[in-house]
């Protein structure tokens, strides 16, 4: 086979792998991401916006406009049981539809818009460096996250709490674009992609931190448990400082952006005041436990089984197979992870990977 030919084969196997590994933690972990949209639905906010079903629900204004509502342990199981109890089991994966057609979507722009960027980056140079592969995948995700904004509005919809207006991810999409136009489809665009660069800035820097680290004071342990134990640290920390974003976007893409007196986190800065006033600091950070749940199994689960399923795609191609037992977020950072996995994962994979993977919703 020649070395033009194992290349190409090294690709698929990349991305047949990191699709799979991505499709798989996304149906695995759905019922997070409606668990946390429901959380961030607050009964204020779906009186604000028009969302309460009020035939339904007894709404206190008293007891909902207090400034810094006290914590309340248990409330991520809480709002599954109320999920369970409104639509039962199957509404836990309410908006799966519009999440996996985001992510198949998202991982063809990503992986084109990466290559490119990469292939620009690195010029001359037989390997792309660390930082450039941050800085294009940082970008591959703006880019993907700009384009695919549409489809992330109507699962945040889908996931929601209150009436069900939309049949089916058409349906969605053409209602939402005739009564609400551009600001609609797009609502939530500039607090994703506030909460998306940062959030690959901070994972690879804590992972690698914490890989290395981990190394230094246990060298005899296995590489896996390691980048798991990594990855799960990176993806938790980054998401909890990302959190504030998270909320806000959410926000603003629940928000029906058509009466005037009603759009009223029409704009980041209206939303970040309105909740501010509303509910404080504490506001910003609802959601979180099962965002960081989520994040954390995601990172660890998909890069473990992109571990095996590159291997035995490596097979049925008939290409090299790399050693198995570094995690592809290490690529492209150290000697002996590019002895391991050889050159040709190094450009997209590499970059792909120390941003988390372009298919997992960050959602």
């Amino acid at each position: 086979m020649s070395s033009a030919d194992s290349r190409e084969h090294k690709r698929l196997a990349n991305f047949l792998a990191g699709a799979l590994s991505g499709l798989t933690t996304t149906l695995a972990l759905q019922p997070l991401d409606v668990v946390k949209t429901r959380m961030q639905q607050t009964m204020l906010f779906s009186k604000t916006v028009g969302l309460l079903d009020e035939s339904r629900v007894r709404f206190d204004p008293n007891r909902a406009q207090l400034r810094k509502p006290p914590f309340r342990p248990g409330k991520a199981w809480r709002a599954a049981r109320s999920v369970v109890e409104e639509n039962g089991l199957l509404g836990l994966w309410r908006g799966t539809t519009p999440t996996i057609l985001r992510n198949m979507m998202g991982v063809g722009v990503y992986f084109v818009t990466l290559n490119q960027l990469a292939t620009r980056l690195r010029g001359s140079d037989p390997e792309l460096a660390p930082q450039y592969a941050l800085l294009a995948g940082a970008t591959a995700r703006s880019v993907s996250a700009t384009l695919l904004c549409p489809l992330t509005v109507i699962k945040a919809r889908f996931e929601a709490a209150g009436p069900r207006e939309y049949r089916h991810v058409f349906d969605a999409l053409y209602k939402i674009g005739r009564y609400e136009g551009i600001r609609g489809l797009f609502s939530g665009l500039l607090p994703t992609v506030l909460r998306d660069a940062p959030y690959s800035a901070l994972y690879v820097f804590i992972y690698l931190r914490t890989r290395d680290r981990a190394q230094e004071l246990a060298p005899n342990v296995n590489s896996m448990v390691i980048s798991f134990t990594s990855g799960f640290v990176g993806g938790g920390l980054s998401t909890l400082l990302t959190q504030p974003q998270d909320v806000v976007k959410t926000r603003m893409q629940l928000a029906r952006h058509v009466e005037l007196e009603r759009d009223q986190y029409a704009t980041v800065r209206m939303a970040i005041r309105r909740i501010w006033r509303e509910e404080g600091m504490f506001g910003f950070f609802r959601g979180a436990s099962p965002r960081i749940l989520k994040r954390c199994l995601g990172s660890a689960i998909t890069w473990m089984i992109y571990e095996e399923v590159v291997v035995v795609i490596d097979r049925l191609l008939g290409a090299a197979i790399p050693a198995p037992g570094t995690s592809p977020a290490a690529l492209g950072t150290s000697a002996d992870t590019k002895t391991r996995h050889g050159g040709t994962r190094q450009t997209a994979a590499a970059a792909a990977a120390v941003v988390g993977s372009p298919g997992a919703s960050q959602r």
